[in-house]
């Protein structure tokens, strides 16, 4: 039986809605790494700018509802169940139910809140590389389900892999850009905990600009940006991949290219990575191109490409492949690697009508 749990301006969760995940994933190579204190406080944060109902039947399935104030979107997140479909119609059917008596006309999902946090499916087979840090991973059942209750996907996005062999070729295509970089009218900063500190502020206001118009994007208040990303996130990155753009005149931000090496095969868990300490250590050197961005006032002045060109300059020493990571389908950053010879994930965000 599915219990329905409104949850208050404190956000509490029942201990076992952490317990769930062990039972899904136990026979799985992979499983979501899930800090409990984070997202104990994540609730509470969003449950100031949300109503939230938790259904769950404290064993096999949890199900967040999410309903925004105002808007004809409510969204599911925190989706975790057994390949039990009688217990999700029973779930899926109350959420709806409540979607429609609240004015929402369709459901999204699975969105944790947001874009900052987890969101989508993985499709298909599991990939060579299993996971990597903050790749939607879940049982291939899990899309099948959704698509048995009603759901179809309404933004696609892929991953692709490109293996040390193709690189020559890579070189050789962007051997242009490399050689213009340096006359660009724009400063490469690397990023490192450093100048995260000293750019911080206006970080977060180029990420608004940079994505507050992508399909799903929802701001957050930049008190919870912090939460996530700041110096001990910065400490992470590739110091030699990962840079900001700077306009040499006005000094404004105009970029950003946020790389690290894929930190999954360490197992860190809860442990944050390091560069400096934990690159060393990793059996393969996989670069993570994680999040890439032109502010739309500097964009058709192939930035782009000169980002992907800064990233190469130090990749063939340090690496062996390279990710680059949840591109939505139809976006341009996708053009950097057409004609590469590439593996691809692909994943979906899923949609329907209550």
């Amino acid at each position: 039986m599915i219990v329905v749990r409104p949850l208050a301006s404190t956000g509490s969760l029942d201990a076992s809605f952490f317990e769930i995940p062990d039972r899904v994933y136990q026979f799985l190579p992979y499983w979501p790494a899930e800090d409990e204190s984070a997202i104990r406080r994540l609730f509470q944060l969003e449950a100031t700018r949300n109503d939230i109902v938790v259904y769950t039947d404290h064993e096999h399935l949890r199900l967040v509802g999410i309903f925004p104030v105002g808007g004809a979107t409510a969204y599911f997140g925190y989706w975790e169940t057994t390949s039990d479909l009688t217990l999700n119609q029973e779930a899926f059917a109350q959420l709806s139910a409540t979607a429609r008596q609240r004015g929402y006309r369709t459901l999204q999902g699975p969105l944790n809140f947001n874009t900052f946090h987890s969101y989508r499916l993985r499709l298909g087979a599991p990939p060579s590389w299993s996971y990597f840090d903050k790749e939607p991973i879940n049982p291939t059942y899990y899309p099948e389900l959704l698509s048995r209750l009603g759901f179809t996907p309404v933004l696609s996005f892929e991953s692709r892999l490109i293996e040390l062999a193709t690189v020559p070729t890579v070189y050789e295509d962007k051997a242009s850009l490399l050689a213009a970089l340096s006359t660009l009218p724009y400063d490469f900063i690397p990023l490192t905990p450093t100048t995260w500190r000293q750019y911080e502020p206006e970080l977060f206001e180029l990420v608004q600009q940079i994505f507050s118009a992508n399909p799903a994007y929802q701001p957050i208040p930049e008190a919870q940006f912090m939460l996530l990303y700041n110096p001990e996130y910065a400490a992470k990155l590739c110091p030699h991949t990962s840079v900001l753009l700077r306009e040499r005149t006005r000094g404004q931000l105009v970029a950003l290219s946020l790389c690290h090496p894929n930190y999954a095969p360490l197992h860190l868990g809860a442990k944050p990575p390091v560069f400096e300490r934990d690159y060393p250590l990793l059996p393969q050197k996989t670069l993570l191109a994680k999040t890439i961005g032109v502010h739309p006032n500097f964009r058709n002045q192939q930035l782009m490409n000169s980002l992907g060109a800064y990233g190469m300059l130090s990749f063939r020493e340090l690496y062996e492949q390279i990710i680059f990571c949840l591109m939505r389908s139809d976006n341009f950053s996708l053009h950097f690697t057409d004609g590469l010879p590439a593996e691809v994930a692909r994943y979906a965000l899923f949609e329907r009508e209550v």
